[in-house]
């Protein structure tokens, strides 16, 4: 196997690729928040940025992490399709640099949803739109594809004694994620091709002036998006469930609970997309209740999460006990209050389905904590947590806790003023405006939350990819699952050999030393 073929290195290069687009994503947002642009401009940026944060950093970060991650979790040596895991890779990049180019072309949608003018007639013309439009459709089919990929791996590549029942949370959540992406995401590869062929050869799909429905976009756009955002969100929830019960030195609360959590998670996450467009009283209370289920799940981990937290034992093999003061405990930590926040505002936006809540900056917050806001804080603890394994370096630890403070506080200090200024009505995916003190809280968090962004991208180019952090050993933080069981980084067969496989945690398995428990005690 070729290095350019290794899963690791793939998965690796997905999550350097994203986080160069998260900068610029980042920038953007500064930009948008600098007050220096007019409302046409700002809608420019507002798209882009908008789709870069969802689909060229959100998305293939995830992806990125599971195809590093996953295949060491189960045991494989390999993904199942190795150079189709390569080549989706350089679709993703090659559809990003489309994406972010689009502006540079031409004038561009309105929105991240691409709601307004793209779908509704041929007459907006440019290369713009057709590169946002093409980048778009080469993102969402390398994302299938590698979700595809993922999932013959997790259920025909893992070890032969490991049970689908004894799946570290992990690579469960990533099963999840990738069986919901791999339903999604071609809905909006159709989406976007019967948008090119209207804008380019007669087709009469959405133009309402021609024969087309115009309705039919905002529907197919939501019935895919909805839970693309939600199977991020399982993906960061699993990856809390690996991380917290390490640095809590003891198992899951309860990793049945955690399971059939994420499993219902990935199902709920098709029932509530008709929150964003539903029209009439019988529509509204059907996704209401679609909206409601989805949330249950996640305030179950949650729950599960905060029962795990109490001390447990010391590490069998006398390596120091990992502390929650460590980075990814406390990013992950700092995950759960920026979900706690956005589950609030998401209670409210399923109950008001099709509401003016759902025009108002009370979405913009809700949206941002919940969908994006909580899976950026877990692709910081994961990144910090796995860093060490897949590149042998650890990040730097004070400017890992210095980035993970600006972010988490800077989500808070920017959404949280937004949640005010929607009960007051004020207009979403505009320039705020309502109390200076809100307003400018509300600007000063966007400002530290790009530097936070910023000094998470710095750090993990020059400690992990460019290889000037601290050496790490093999298991650095006393792990409880099966990648820590090879060498950091890993070799490219991954294992020499595997221990028994009894458990979800067979690392955690192993019988404590005699005199290294009585000291503990």
């Amino acid at each position: 196997m070729t290095a350019l073929s290794d899963h690791k290195t793939i998965g690796k290069l997905f999550l350097t690729a994203s986080v160069v687009f998260l900068v610029v994503g980042a920038g953007l947002a500064l930009l948008m928040e600098s007050k220096a642009v007019g409302p046409a401009s700002y809608s420019q940026l507002f798209t882009v940025h908008g789709l870069t944060m969802v689909f060229l950093f959100l998305l293939p970060a995830w992806l990125g992490l599971a195809s590093a991650v996953a295949p060491l979790q189960v045991g494989a040596r390999r993904v199942a399709f190795p150079r189709a895991h390569a080549f989706c890779l350089w679709l993703y990049v090659a559809g990003g640099a489309m994406v972010v180019a689009g502006p540079f072309a031409s004038d561009i949608a309105s929105g991240w949803t691409l709601s307004s003018p793209v779908p509704v007639g041929r007459g907006f013309r440019g290369d713009g739109p057709d590169l946002i439009v093409l980048g778009l459709a080469l993102v969402a089919v390398a994302g299938t594809g590698t979700a595809v990929n993922l999932l013959a791996t997790l259920l025909q590549f893992r070890a032969p004694e490991l049970a689908l029942r004894r799946v570290p949370l992990f690579s469960w959540a990533t099963l999840v994620s990738s069986a919901v992406l791999m339903l999604a995401l071609p809905v909006l590869v159709g989406a976007f091709v019967m948008l090119f062929v209207e804008r380019h050869f007669g087709g009469q799909v959405f133009s309402g002036d021609e024969g087309g429905n115009p309705l039919l976009w905002p529907r197919l756009f939501w019935f895919a998006a909805y839970p693309v955002l939600w199977a991020l969100v399982v993906a960061a929830l699993g990856a809390m469930c690996e991380i917290v019960p390490v640095f809590a030195r003891r198992p899951l609360a309860s990793y049945a609970r955690a399971t059939a959590a994420l499993g219902a998670l990935g199902v709920v996450a098709f029932v509530g997309w008709g929150s964003e467009v539903a029209d009439g009283a019988g529509a509204r209370l059907l996704f209401v209740f679609g909206a409601l289920a989805a949330l249950a799940p996640v305030a179950s981990i949650l729950l599960n999460l905060l029962l795990t937290l109490r001390p447990g034992r010391a590490p069998a093999d006398g390596t120091p006990a990992p502390s929650l003061g460590s980075v990814p405990a406390l990013a992950a930590l700092g995950a759960v209050t920026v979900l706690a926040a956005g589950l609030l505002g998401g209670l409210v936006l399923a109950l008001d389905a099709g509401g003016t809540s759902h025009t108002t900056t009370w979405s913009v917050a809700a949206q941002h904590l919940l969908y994006f806001g909580a899976p950026t804080v877990g692709v910081l603890a994961a990144a910090h947590f796995w860093a060490p394994k897949l590149w042998g370096r650890h990040l730097h630890d004070g400017v890992g806790k210095l980035s993970l403070a600006a972010v988490v506080g800077g989500l808070h200090l920017s959404f949280l003023p937004l949640y005010v200024l929607g009960v007051d009505g004020a207009p979403a995916h505009e320039p705020a405006e309502g109390p200076a003190a809100l307003t400018a809280a509300a600007d000063l968090g966007s400002l530290v939350l790009a530097l936070g962004v910023l000094l998470f991208a710095a750090n993990l180019l020059t400690s992990a990819v460019a290889g000037w952090g601290r050496r790490a050993d093999a298991d650095p933080w006393g792990g409880h699952t099966l990648e820590w069981a090879t060498t950091s980084p890993p070799p490219p067969h991954n294992f020499d050999t595997l221990p028994a496989l009894t458990s979800p945690t067979p690392l955690l398995d192993r019988p404590p030393v005699p005199e290294l428990e009585a000291a503990s005690t």
